[in-house]
């Protein structure tokens, strides 16, 4: 419910935002490195590599779009 909150406010701001201002998201499962600390309370999520979540933050960051949700899985 969280993630479609933020999912929402990125689409509204994004109409909002003016002088090549851009806004994006990352959604990410939990990841992999974090499955021995944290893996028994996020049970039946499916863990995903921290340089595939890096990798969408850097795209969110450096690339060209606005508006997007960017979700990991």
């Amino acid at each position: 419910m969280a993630n479609g909150g933020v999912a929402s406010f990125v689409k509204s701001a994004a109409i909002e935002l003016k002088n090549g201002i851009r806004i994006n998201a990352v959604s990410a499962n939990i990841a992999e490195e974090s499955l021995v600390k944290y893996g028994a309370f996020l049970k039946g999520f499916t863990p995903v590599p921290v340089d595939h979540i890096a990798n969408a933050y850097i795209k969110s960051i450096e690339g060209s779009q606005t508006d997007q949700n960017y979700t990991i899985y």
